[in-house]
């Protein structure tokens, strides 16, 4: 009797989850980097060739694209906050997670990935 309850209620937290990410993510945009913001300019140039495959519904490649331009260039936090943005999209909060962490660690003052985190970490833990 207790693991069907505990299944309901793993099916009820599943539901409530992708109903807050659902509007979530309706919100999210990656964003579009000028090539003179960063310090190599191909990973501005991958990162927004990321942004039009997102716009047109590729989010796995555009979360390459953005996986990428990050590797590229150590001090680049946007690639780290567009693959959160990606991986939200794919349903995959918990990595998303992981690179606004890694995009807070290099900008500490940047609100953008500040405020993102707050909003998931609250989110997933939500479902916990």
């Amino acid at each position: 009797m207790k693991s069907k309850r505990s299944h309901r209620l793993g099916v009820a937290g599943l539901v409530i989850v992708s109903f807050f990410l659902i509007g979530f993510v309706a919100a999210l945009q990656p964003e579009p980097v000028p090539e003179e913001e960063v310090v190599f300019a191909q990973a501005a140039h991958l990162n927004n060739r990321g942004v039009e495959l997102y716009r047109q519904g590729k989010i796995q490649e555009a979360l390459s694209n953005f996986i990428v331009a990050s590797e590229m260039d150590d001090t680049f936090w946007q690639g780290h906050y567009n693959c959160a943005v990606a991986l939200i999209a794919m349903k995959n909060p918990r990595e998303a997670l992981h690179h606004l962490e890694m995009s807070i660690e290099i900008d500490p003052e940047n609100p953008v990935s500040r405020r993102l985190y707050e909003d998931l970490y609250w989110r997933v833990e939500m479902t916990v």
